[in-house]
């Protein structure tokens, strides 16, 4: 039965401007005049008597506490919605129960008594609605169709079985009054939430997000999600009248109906009419969808069910690529960051912690370690059920206890409807606290590499089998550095017998508003992550390495992007170097060539990048110094009679000229290039004339032998590969001293197209003599920084190549 009181007019009592009642007779309704204060400080006139100054007040108080929390919690790796609830925990708790407070700063007392608090509540509810139209708006309802049977048993038994557990311990634990009773169904709600948006953050953080057990964990965090979302709506149904139950889940069952058949439909042709393709919708589009979410949460609300079910509903309704990423960006940086705190604010202010006795809180860790069964053990059954491991069934239930708003929501509604007491809400917020908190730190246990990148002797370029296949990661800033680096790809000589593998990492520098992601883009190039897509770079280098694989059918590439600070974007490259057991990273240098032919700057992070890889890496590491290297191939003779390539490599001695050179052998295999090898070899008796302390020394003289005796044993063995081999030319030059080598290099001429030489750091050689000191770009070694200068070539591009990080000593720039 229809409430016969809807929308009747309240009777309210008139007041005239002053405050006081009017005369019998007098029909005029004015409003109280203590909502704003002018007067400034000139006046006798507390400002916190007027509720606009107090508002402001509170927010900047609740905004400075969440930043505070923001920033403390950063380095444990918290999601922020564990640093905003601590925030309002501690503002409201504080504020309301401190007896400090109270007594020594009575001011904050009275900005957040409980008189002076409905505007901030209200704010904070309105915060909410939008918060949870933009979760229903990020939400895609196409992948519950790609749900596999193991996410969905995962997300169904982890909502079911932890509802029930939180539903009977909350019977258990304390005999509750009657009118309580139903508190049990928001207890078991808040156990069977698992936090989408938080899990993401997590794994974001973790760099886990697109691998296995991040896919397989946010699949079931979706179908958990809206199972969640089933039973708080129900449990709404059931506490909001008893006698109008089935009328409240019939309304809203017909408006979620007529929200995807009648709403979206004519969303769909509102947006398309009024808005170009290509274009930005206007001001009175969106204020139009910002007004159909409080209506849709209006709605809902009239139903007998929370209004924030509407908001979602309608954020489901609409594509999640419609509005677009700036849409999102432009609302989220005002209700999350500013309005959504104040809600956490007010659930603090409901969380009395200032009489909680020890055994209180005793009672609280208990049930905190007692909630983490129920989605643990039907984590673990699901996980033995379809043959996973015990690592990830475990670490999977671990990240399944992980809360998020809608179980701190859940709670809130409960206290509204008035079926919970103090002491149930307390514990329950504590423990969605203790239980988000505790997620993050052992998910990093179990997953995050704690040791250092180890290198194996097996993937390197020498140890290469010719039968083997070759794995290559490529890093792009910029895309400008693509051709040069697929140029290069090119030349490698991908064969039948031994095929290139490319894994080419776009790496993005962490801004605001952007989350921490390795993405894996696939074979069409779309991401789930429409941000990686907002400077449209991507769309260029899928072109790009799309030609390369239609060009060289023995290349296959792989685009993945990585979004992290450029402090910690090393570890990004050589975790996935070592993940795919990667022979070769290649670095772009982080100058490039101006139409004078002079190197200016792109970004000096790249720089840091660039070192902070060479430090670390796995692997080999090549850094290619890009002057035209892909226009000059492609503007080049390419017939059957002439090379297009030209390569000189200069060999010194060490390991990095070893792995140089074995890198320049696998060009030379390619038929448009011609490789020169110059080695130099020390003039001992010039050497001994001249100064008697020059030796081949690396760490020893026992280390230098035994390297010049391996480097004569690789040398001997790449003459024989190329005896017979035209396209290779290979010459020896008698150096004693560093310009003498100088000399010899720029003999050479300048007809060539790249040249390879070897990093050489920690190999110290009276052939480099004086060259060490003079290096202004130490990432490129004495012979790379040689030929950068003005006195070579302008037009020739220079890879340079280093061993394992491990095996180069002193290699910290």
């Amino acid at each position: 039965m229809v409430n016969p009181n809807f929308l009747k007019a309240p009777e309210l009592a008139s007041y005239n401007v002053r405050g006081n009642q009017p005369a019998l007779g007098v029909d005029k309704l004015c409003y109280l005049t203590d909502t704003i204060s002018d007067n400034g400080i000139w006046e006798e006139i507390n400002p916190l008597e007027s509720k606009l100054p107090t508002f402001i007040f509170q927010l900047a108080i609740v905004l400075f506490v969440t930043r505070l929390c923001l920033l403390l919690l950063k380095p444990l790796r918290q999601p922020h919605f564990a640093a905003e609830l601590l925030a309002g925990i501690l503002v409201g708790s504080i504020a309301i129960a401190s007896k400090f407070a109270r007594q020594h700063i009575p001011t904050l007392g009275s900005i957040f008594a409980a008189s002076r608090i409905m505007m901030m509540e209200t704010v904070g509810n309105l915060g909410l609605i939008y918060h949870v139209f933009l979760i229903g708006l990020e939400m895609d309802l196409r992948a519950l169709t790609s749900v596999g049977p193991k996410a969905l048993g995962i997300g169904i038994s982890g909502a079911l079985f932890p509802f029930f557990f939180g539903a009977s311990l909350y019977t258990f634990i304390a005999e509750y009054p009657e009118n309580f009773r139903w508190g049990c169904l928001y207890w078991g709600v808040a156990l069977s939430v698992t936090g989408l948006p938080v899990i993401a953050e997590i794994f974001a953080k973790l760099k886990l997000l697109h691998s296995e057990i991040g896919r397989i964990a946010m699949s079931s965090a979706l179908v958990n999600d809206f199972s969640s979302w089933i039973l708080l709506v129900f449990s709404l149904a059931i506490t909001s009248s008893s006698s109008s139950t089935y009328f409240s889940l019939f309304s809203v069952l017909f408006f979620i109906i007529f929200s995807i058949f009648v709403i979206r439909p004519a969303l769909l042709w509102m947006l398309r009419k009024s808005t170009r393709e290509g274009e930005d919708y206007s001001e009175a589009t969106i204020c139009a969808i910002l007004t159909m979410v409080l209506a849709c949460g209006l709605i809902t609300d009239i139903c007998g069910v929370s209004s924030v079910l509407g908001a979602f509903v309608f954020g489901l309704i609409i594509p999640s690529d419609l509005l677009g990423h700036r849409f999102v960006l432009m609302v989220q940086g005002f209700v999350s960051d500013l309005l959504l705190p104040l809600y956490y604010a007010s659930l603090g202010m409901r969380t009395h912690l200032g009489g909680i006795s020890r055994e209180d809180m005793l009672m609280m860790v208990l049930i905190s370690l007692l909630s983490f069964i129920p989605k643990i053990v039907c984590t673990l059954a699901m996980s033995y059920f379809y043959r996973m491991s015990l690592h990830e069934g475990f670490t999977l239930g671990i990240l399944m206890n992980t809360k998020g708003l809608l179980a701190v929501m859940a709670m809130s509604l409960g206290r509204d409807h008035t079926v919970m007491n103090e002491d149930g809400f307390a514990i329950m917020l504590f423990t969605i606290f203790f239980m988000t908190i505790v997620t993050s730190p052992i998910v990093n246990f179990l997953y995050r590499r704690t040791k250092k990148f180890l290198p194996s002797q097996h993937r390197v370029l020498q140890n290469l089998k010719p039968d083997s296949e070759l794995r290559i990661l490529t890093c792009i800033h910029e895309v400008q550095t693509a051709a040069g680096i697929t140029a290069l790809l090119e030349i490698s000589h991908a064969s039948r017998r031994s095929p290139i593998c490319v894994f080419a990492l776009q790496l993005m520098q962490l801004k605001k508003h952007t989350t921490a992601l390795l993405i894996v883009h696939g074979a069409s190039g779309t991401s789930s992550e429409s941000y990686s897509r907002a400077d449209g770079q991507i769309d260029q280098l899928i072109t790009t390495f799309n030609n390369l694989e239609h060009q060289n059918p023995m290349i296959s590439v792989q685009l993945l992007t990585a979004i992290s600070p450029y402090s910690t974007m090393q570890e990004d490259i050589c975790s996935l170097a070592e993940e795919k057991q990667v022979t070769l990273i290649i670095l772009p240098f982080h100058k490039r060539q101006t139409i004078h032919n002079n190197m200016e700057e792109m970004n000096p992070a790249y720089k840091d990048v660039n070192n902070n890889t060479l430090e670390n890496a796995p692997c080999a590491v090549g850094i290619l110094v890009d002057r035209g290297f892909g226009t000059l191939l492609t503007s080049k003779t390419d017939d059957d009679k002439t090379r297009s390539c030209r390569i000189a490599m200069i060999f010194i001695g060490g390991r990095d000229d070893r792995e140089a050179l074995s890198y320049a052998l696998r060009m030379a295999r390619h038929p448009k290039v011609s490789l020169i090898v110059l080695r130099f070899i020390l003039d001992e008796t010039s050497a001994q004339n001249g100064d008697a302390d020059l030796s081949l020394t690396m760490e020893g003289e026992d280390e230098g032998e035994a390297e010049k005796k391996a480097d004569d044993i690789f040398v001997n063995e790449f003459r024989q590969k190329v005896q017979n081999d035209d396209s290779v030319i290979y010459t020896e030059e008698m150096s004693s001293n560093g310009a003498e080598t100088v000399k010899t290099i720029r003999s050479l001429g300048q007809d060539f197209d790249l040249y390879v030489v070897g990093r050489g750091l920690g190999f110290f050689s009276p052939l480099k003599g004086g060259l060490d000191e003079w290096s202004d770009c130490p990432e490129l070694g004495s012979i790379g920084d040689l030929l950068l200068t003005s006195d070579f070539s302008s037009t020739a591009s220079i890879l340079v190549v280093q061993h394992h990080a491990e095996l180069n000593p002193g290699s910290s720039t």
